[in-house]
């Protein structure tokens, strides 16, 4: 069967007025191109559609037939510009987030909260990788918006600041290490240490780091987050290096000590790195002036 959806806007328009005349005035079309085209679809279903008279025109049984398929056919083609429409407005679709550890665990769950509520409609995939691993998906195209840390070759991405934080040492408060104003890395290297999941990229960083130096960590344990890590050093069971936006929110609350770590690489200047701007589909630009803008 040849049909377009001017076809079936006019038989449903025809089957309402019962008068091809005045249907074809009110898509508008041609009334000789409204016959013509009423003709070719009987022709196409092959069998009669319509019953002419001098009042104007009924419709046969295969008429009905066609008509129930029309509508659903109508609303299901309206339902798909409706959602297709949300699309191009920005206001339906999936973003997919790379970021650090920091990024996930301290600036992220507030700004996503607020954008998710804003945006009812738009989804953030968020997933935990390296600054490297995080430059390649961007790159490669597999993500479209990313967050990273460090000295890292963003190729021809786009990069904006994105935050700033500081890595500092926390010890429990009757710890050696308590009474000290700064303490270089390799001093926390001594001590049983409280580390994060193996994967997490932060704790990936800092193993790095010790091996560079030709020592280890002294994992005592490892759990999923900062504040898990900050309970279990507040408790006695060793010491960690964790963002000093964490000991912001919970020195309040967790009897632990914090100490400045003295090395170049605590500073740490979080970066938005993306794609070529110009090329983003409306939710990735959402998401992405959410990011740019918030505090």
């Amino acid at each position: 069967m040849r049909f377009d959806l001017t076809d079936l806007r006019l038989f449903a328009a025809i089957a309402a007025r019962g008068n091809i005349t005045k249907a074809a005035e009110s898509l508008p079309i041609a009334v000789a191109a409204a016959s013509s085209r009423i003709r070719a679809l009987e022709e196409s279903v092959g069998a009669p559609l319509l019953s002419r008279h001098s009042r104007g025109v009924e419709l046969t049984p295969a008429g009905d037939v066609f008509l129930q398929y029309t509508i659903t056919m109508l609303r299901e083609s309206a339902k798909l510009r409706h959602d297709l429409s949300q699309f191009g407005d920005g206001l339906r679709g999936n973003v997919r987030l790379l970021a650090n550890t920091n990024a996930i665990h301290e600036f992220l769950p507030a700004l996503l909260a607020r954008f998710l509520a804003d945006n009812p409609n738009i989804n953030v995939d968020v997933e935990e990788h390296t600054s490297p691993e995080t430059v390649r998906g961007i790159d490669e195209g597999s993500a479209d918006l990313g967050i990273i840390v460090g000295l890292v070759n963003t190729r021809k991405l786009e990069v904006r600041p994105f935050r700033d934080d500081r890595f500092v040492v926390i010890v429990p408060n009757d710890h050696a290490l308590a009474r000290e104003h700064t303490i270089r890395f390799h001093q926390v290297l001594e001590w049983n240490y409280i580390g994060l999941h193996e994967h997490a990229s932060h704790q990936q960083y800092v193993s790095k780091t010790a091996l560079l130096l030709g020592q280890s960590i002294q994992v005592r344990t490892q759990v999923e987050t900062f504040e898990a890590v900050c309970h279990m050093v507040a408790a006695g069971v060793g010491v960690s290096i964790v963002p000093e936006l964490t000991t912001r929110r919970l020195r309040d609350t967790l009897p632990f000590s914090v100490v400045r770590l003295d090395e170049q690489w605590a500073k740490r200047e979080l970066k938005l790195i993306s794609r070529a701007q110009e090329n983003f589909a409306p939710h990735v630009r959402k998401l992405y002036d959410a990011l740019v803008v918030s505090d």
